[in-house]
């Protein structure tokens, strides 16, 4: 017995060390990355870049944006690290608090984290033939990113807690994350996305990635039109029936049928965002996506139960363009976490990009969002 408790204890103190090397390595792997950017907006406040490497490809990147107000670190109100949805990163956009969760956030003293995902890293021109590393960025590994880009933000800002924000697809990476590290998370922020099983099959072959681009709106032209719409929304439009590029990207994305055809991508249309700050938010879009995510099934049951008994505080805001049952989706994945008092917000008329840059997004968004913490523990 003394033999075996001795090798039970070698055994956990390893375990240990290689935890904290770990824990060692990816806080060192991240680095500055150039000057901090201002923003003409919010005197006062910055955004600094930290890179890293995480494997051998030049794809094998991540980042941070942190956006913050200079305030020391015992001053700060809350840590928030946001996970951005598919195709999205941290970059700030557009220059504007009233539209940008990081600039409200950061000019009310709250400490603001984003994530660029791997595959900001991809360029933009690369063919899919270039892209065959991808079949293999699954939820895991991003999730294994964000554990690693977490720990850095624990370290950096002296704070055993943060609340986690996702969009979209990142809502799922949060509640991924979640029910694997319930004691890094004080509160869950939910931006329209819920927990999601994917579909069955599996990428076609020779496809290891989505192109934000399609067919008829390829990557150059719609390069083209945002800068068209940003340097002058009222210039001629590209396709003739608009009467100008403002009314061309409104229709763009209140008509794009992967999100409904009816306003689900956003809806410019009746007035629940503008076509400038979509422009600004777009333009900033990476191009490819890892297919295999889309075929992926990550919460089993043991995640669905682990995530049940975290009790984590959430509020979730919904938009109801997308699909009918799209609230109760999102609802449903609210309530996942066991917590009693989740707190529900259904914006009627809103698409989904309107959730976090929208015409009303910062009264009916963010400032709920700021009252909320309030009511979190620390």
């Amino acid at each position: 017995m003394p033999q075996l408790s001795l090798r039970l204890a070698v055994a956990f103190a390893l375990a240990i060390a290689l935890s904290l090397r770990a824990q060692a390595t990816d806080a060192q792997t991240f680095a500055a990355e150039g000057s901090s950017r201002s923003f003409a907006s919010v005197p006062g406040v910055h955004e600094y870049i930290f890179t890293g490497q995480r494997g051998p490809s030049s794809f094998d990147r991540i980042a941070l944006h942190h956006v913050t107000d200079e305030a020391p670190h015992s001053q700060k109100k809350r840590i928030v690290f946001y996970l951005p949805g598919t195709w999205m990163n941290g970059t700030v956009a557009p220059d504007d608090p009233s539209h940008s969760l990081a600039l409200y956030m950061a000019s009310r003293g709250i400490d603001f984290w984003a994530l660029d995902y791997r595959t900001h890293f991809v360029p933009a021109g690369s063919m899919q033939s270039d892209l065959s590393e991808l079949k293999n960025w699954t939820d895991e590994l991003f999730v294994s990113d964000i554990e690693a880009a977490v720990r850095f933000v624990k370290e950096e800002t002296g704070r055993d807690r943060i609340i986690l924000a996702g969009f979209s697809r990142g809502v799922s990476f949060a509640y991924l994350y979640a029910a694997a590290h319930p004691h890094d998370i004080a509160g869950l922020l939910v931006f329209d996305g819920y927990l999601g099983h994917g579909q069955k099959g599996q990428p076609p072959p020779g496809v290891y990635a989505e192109d934000v681009a399609g067919k008829h709106l390829t990557w150059d032209k719609r390069e083209a039109l945002l800068e068209l719409v940003i340097k002058n929304p009222h210039a001629p439009a590209p396709i003739r029936k608009y009467k100008d590029a403002a009314d061309n990207l409104n229709h763009v994305v209140y008509d794009s049928a992967a999100f409904g055809g009816k306003g689900g991508l956003a809806n410019p249309i009746d007035g629940f965002s503008d076509p400038s700050t979509l422009a600004r938010v777009l333009i900033t879009y990476d191009r490819y996506w890892p297919a295999v995510q889309d075929y992926e099934d990550s919460f089993t049951p043991s995640v669905m139960a682990a995530l049940k008994e975290s009790r984590i505080p959430v509020l979730a805001f919904s938009s109801t363009n997308i699909a009918p049952d799209w609230p109760a989706r999102v609802a449903q994945s609210a309530a996942s976490t066991g917590d009693q008092q989740v707190h529900l917000a259904t914006l009627k008329g809103w698409g989904h990009l309107d959730v976090i840059c929208g015409t009303y997004a910062k009264h009916q968004v963010f400032v709920p969002v700021t009252d909320w913490f309030t009511q979190l523990p620390e």
